[in-house]
C-alpha cells in the first residue's frame, strides 16, 4: 500500500465518520425542533456551507461554476430532485427510527438497487459473485430491520420502509448520473440539491405556519451536524477520490453504521442489539462483494 493510498483512505475513513456522526447531531437536534423547523434550518445553513465549498473552488482551474450551472439539463435536474426528495425521507426515517445507525445499515441496499437498475436500463450485467452480494446485503438488511413476527404488517422495523425507499430513489439518480456527472462537478449538484430541500421545507413552513424561532442549543446542533454532513463528508469524500478508486471510497464510506452505533452507544445510550450488528456486517460484506465485481467491469 502506497502512502496515497493511505492518505486516499484516511480521508474516506474521515468522511464515514462525519457522516455518521451527523446522524447523532440530526437525532439530538429532533428532540429540540420539529420535522419541519429541522428541515428548513439544517438546509438553509447546508446551503451556506455548499455555497461557501464552491466559492473555494473558484482559484481551481478545472472548475467553473458559471459553465457547470450553463451544463445543466432535465436529467441532471431530476438527479438533484431525487436526491433531495432521498435526503428527505432519510431524515425522516431517522426521526421517527430510535438508533440513527440502524438506519445507516439499511441504507447500505443502495448500491443493490443501483447493480439492478444497472441490468435492466443500461443492459449491464453481473454475475453470481454479485448475485451472491446482492443477496447478502438484502439479507443483511432485513435482519437489521426484523422486529417481530407477529404478523407481516408488524415484522418490519417501523420507518426502515423510509429508509428503503430513499436508497431506491438515490440509486435511480446514480442510474441517470453516471455518465451525466461527467458533465458537471459534484459540487453544484450538492449546491442544487440543498437549494431544493432548502426552498422546499421554506414552503412547508409557510404551509404549516411553522414557528422559527429556536433555541441556542438547537443552532449549534443543527449547524454541528449540517457542517459534518454537508461540508466535511463532501469535502474528505472528493479528497479520497484524488488518491483512490471510487469503489474503495464506497465501502470505506459504507462503514459508517459502525461508527454510528458507537457514537448513539456514547451518546444517546442506546445499545445496538446483535442482530442489527450481525446484519449491518453482513450487509457491507454483500455491498464488497457487489462493488468487487463491479470495478473489473
Amino acid at each position: 500500500m502506497t502512502k496515497r493510498e493511505i492518505r486516499g483512505y484516511i480521508y474516506a475513513a474521515i468522511a464515514a465518520i462525519a457522516l455518521a456522526n451527523s446522524f447523532i447531531f440530526s437525532k439530538l437536534a429532533f428532540s429540540e425542533v420539529d420535522f419541519y423547523q429541522f428541515g428548513f434550518f439544517w438546509f438553509l445553513i447546508g446551503t451556506v456551507w455548499n455555497f461557501l465549498y464552491v466559492l473555494t473552488m473558484r482559484h481551481n482551474k478545472k472548475f467553473s461554476f458559471r459553465a457547470s450551472v450553463k451544463k445543466m439539463n432535465k436529467e441532471l435536474l431530476a438527479v438533484s430532485l431525487l436526491e433531495a426528495v432521498a435526503t428527505g425521507l432519510f431524515y425522516y426515517a431517522i426521526l421517527v427510527m430510535e438508533n440513527p445507525g440502524v438506519v445507516s445499515f439499511i441504507g447500505n441496499v443502495g448500491p443493490v438497487f443501483v447493480v439492478i437498475f444497472g441490468v435492466i436500463f443500461l443492459k449491464e450485467s453481473f454475475n453470481k459473485v454479485q448475485l451472491l452480494g446482492i443477496i447478502l446485503a438484502i439479507g443483511g438488511v432485513f435482519a437489521i430491520s426484523l422486529k417481530g413476527f407477529g404478523s407481516f404488517s408488524e415484522l418490519l422495523m417501523s420507518g426502515s420502509q423510509y429508509v428503503i425507499l430513499a436508497a431506491f430513489l438515490f440509486s435511480i439518480a446514480t442510474i441517470i448520473a453516471r455518465k451525466k456527472r461527467k458533465t458537471i462537478d459534484p459540487a453544484v449538484l450538492s449546491l442544487v440539491r440543498a437549494l431544493i430541500l432548502f426552498m422546499s421545507f421554506l414552503i412547508l413552513i409557510i404551509i404549516m405556519d411553522t414557528s422559527l424561532s429556536i433555541s441556542g442549543r438547537s443552532w449549534i446542533l443543527l449547524s454541528a451536524g449540517s457542517f459534518l454532513e454537508v461540508f466535511i463528508t463532501i469535502i474528505f469524500a472528493y479528497k479520497s477520490l484524488q488518491y483512490i478508486k471510487a469503489f474503495k471510497t464506497s465501502l470505506i464510506i459504507s462503514t459508517k453504521g459502525f461508527f454510528a452505533l458507537f457514537s448513539a452507544y456514547l451518546f444517546l445510550n442506546l445499545t445496538p442489539l446483535y442482530l442489527e450488528v450481525i446484519g449491518g456486517i453482513v450487509s457491507i460484506f454483500g455491498v464488497i462483494l457487489v462493488s468487487l465485481e463491479s470495478r473489473k467491469k
